[in-house]
């Protein structure tokens, strides 16, 4: 690799080190403060030189790739291996550009070879982009999956090229990517099942075996029968034909039956992961009943060891609650008697979490928290959802917690000068205009702009890469990936009694009080009874990004007075005209600052005691 390139992956990892928040051994709460500032310090100067490194380096590279040599082409190719490969995910979007613009030369030059190379890990970090999607509908996310399954269908439409093409990696690379075209979502399981039945046909297929024998065809079929083993519909509802279950019923048992040998071969335990498919194509064909599959699940729970960091203890203490909470919300029915379970759980979850050895920067880690986060179910005197999600933000991104705590601080003090000015300010919201007592009220509102604050970026937590160990500006993809946090968040909070008056908070908060800009588009001001404390959110929120959290990601910045003249002159566009009147006030402009700064304080020093 050249200079530039060791130096900008350098700067990544420093990047992420620095975001983690550690605390040095045997500080002070002083130290700690200082130490962020100068970190945050540092973030800003690497992110400026990476971005540097980019304009001046690569990106007129990329721009005149047809005029590179061979060894510039290599050189492009080593350093985007180094940023998305197999645990370690350092910068997807700029794995996804450099291999976007090798492909495009690919097409010009009529490379063959080069364009099939290029689908497939353009694909592989497009499949990488739609894991970040969960707990979206599938009209939302149809289109990120859509684009990573066009790259391995094109590069696996040449296999009818295949005795022609005479090179043994460019042949593995067609056959992979025929495979991965069942990746992601689909709208049936049906519809994932054919496309692996298919695939199954050509890897066992004697003429593909027999002009490319030294391809590992064995490792091959046994992943594309895990791939259909996962095909597995945990809803009833998803109704397939006899023939699909029985094709998954055999991929199943031949992925049980290898990982079980492979297990006593070297004296370990049944595989966790493996047996759960086993028991649930059981269930799900009718020879199981879901309180034996549950039963089971709990077996396979209670037998994960709270210190074993492997990804298949993992699995068995994180992701299989996520399907055991996903069962019981679907059945509701089943869930009495197993309170206590599910809280026990939890709490194992997030001793679990807390011992981990470097668990920010564990991404299959975080895949299986967000699955439970996506299935979460609240109980009597378990951990609330809110609470569940704030625990996740304070470990895995600790500036997005900040960022939030800050912003809650100055909602809570913006509601307070509303509350003393009109009394009924929040009367649309019903819960609010019940309560008689004015003080009762007012300290509702307070307490609700509070949780508000904390909640309304939940959604984020897909995105954490993005936020966390962004080591340069987003691009414009990037950023159209960023606005469904306010969307996941949304469905999620919504889901849950606790936090469900929270939940158009987190979708309308970027949403213009005109309606003429910002996002979702689902966000209807005027239908939304909640709409004053968007109002107060977004704009405390706009604030508090515009001045710190955002200047990273867009390299723009003001300082706080620039930002309260440029929130008036958005009164009535983007701002309510009822809040914006209010910072023409120098004393309430005076809280507001004094009040962000207080949530630093206090967010800090949570994060500081929970090292």
């Amino acid at each position: 690799m050249q200079s530039y390139q060791e130096e900008y992956i350098a700067n990544l990892r420093d990047i992420a080190a620095l975001a983690a928040r550690k605390k040095p051994g045997g500080s002070s709460f002083e130290a700690y403060q200082e130490k962020l500032k100068d970190n945050r310090r540092l973030i800003e100067q690497k992110v400026e030189r990476n971005m540097e490194l980019l304009k001046v380096h690569l990106f007129p590279l990329l721009d005149h790739l047809l005029e590179a040599d061979g060894k510039e082409v290599y050189g492009l190719q080593e350093f985007a291996g180094k940023l998305f490969q197999v645990g370690e995910e350092l910068d997807t979007g700029l794995f996804c550009q450099i291999h976007q613009a090798l492909l495009n030369a690919a097409r010009l030059k009529k490379d063959q070879k080069g364009m099939i190379r290029e689908l497939y890990w353009l694909g592989l970090g497009r499949h990488n982009r739609c894991s970040k999607l969960l707990g979206l509908d599938m009209s939302v996310v149809e289109n990120y999956m859509s684009e990573m399954r066009l790259c391995f269908t094109e590069a696996a439409a040449y296999l009818k090229y295949y005795e022609k093409i005479d090179d043994l990696e460019t042949r593995g690379y067609m056959i992979r990517s025929r495979a991965n075209m069942s990746l992601g979502e689909f709208s049936r399981a049906s519809e994932k099942i054919q496309r692996v039945k298919q695939t199954l046909q050509i890897l066992q297929d004697r003429y593909y075996q027999e002009i490319a024998p030294d391809l590992p065809w064995e490792k091959y079929i046994f992943m594309t029968h895990r791939q259909m083993a996962d095909s597995i519909s945990y809803n009833r509802h998803d109704v397939m034909s006899p023939e699909d279950i029985e094709a998954i019923m055999e991929s199943v048992y031949i992925v049980y039956q290898t990982r079980v040998l492979e297990a006593a071969e070297r004296n370990d335990r049944p595989p966790v992961q493996a047996a759960f498919s086993y028991y649930s194509i059981s269930y799900y064909c009718g020879l199981d009943t879901l309180d034996g599959l549950l039963g089971k699940m709990e077996s396979l729970m209670d037998s994960t060891d709270v210190m074993d960091f492997s990804p298949e203890n993992m699995y068995g203490l994180i992701s299989l609650p996520a399907f055991y909470c996903q069962y019981l919300r679907q059945y509701p029915e089943k869930i009495e008697g197993r309170e206590k379970y599910i809280e026990s759980l939890y709490q194992r979850i997030l001793d679990y979490v807390e011992v981990f050895p470097d668990a920010p920067e564990n991404e299959q880690l975080f895949l299986y928290l967000r699955q439970l986060s996506n299935h979460f179910l609240e109980t009597e005197n378990s951990i609330s959802y809110g609470g569940f999600l704030l625990k996740l933000l304070s470990r895995f991104a600790p500036d997005i917690y900040m960022q939030s705590y800050m912003v809650a601080r100055a909602a809570t003090a913006l509601c307070r000068i509303i509350m003393e000015e009109e009394p009924d300010f929040f009367d649309d919201i019903d819960f609010i205009r019940e309560l008689k007592n004015p003080e009762e009220k007012k300290q509702t509102v307070l307490h609700y702009a509070m949780k508000c604050g904390l909640l309304h970026d939940t959604g984020k937590i897909n995105f954490i890469n993005l936020y966390f160990q962004s080591g340069r500006q987003w691009f414009e993809e990037e950023y159209e990936m960023t606005c469904l946090h306010t969307v996941v968040g949304n469905r999620c909070l919504a889901q849950r009694a606790s936090t469900r008056a929270c939940a158009s908070i987190a979708l309308g908060h970027h949403s213009w009080y005109d309606g003429s800009h910002g996002y979702p588009d689902s966000y209807k001001r005027l239908k939304c009874p909640y709409r004053q404390m968007v109002d107060v959110v977004g704009l405390v929120d706009w604030l508090e990004n515009v001045t710190e959290a955002q200047c990273l990601y867009t390299g723009v910045k003001m300082s706080f007075d620039e930002a309260v003249l440029k929130a008036i002159d958005l009164e009535g566009k983007r701002f309510s005209p009822l809040l914006t009147a209010r910072l023409r006030d120098d004393r309430i402009v005076k809280e507001l600052r004094e009040a962000f700064k207080q949530g630093r304080r206090e967010a800090c020093r949570q994060l500081y005691e929970y090292e």
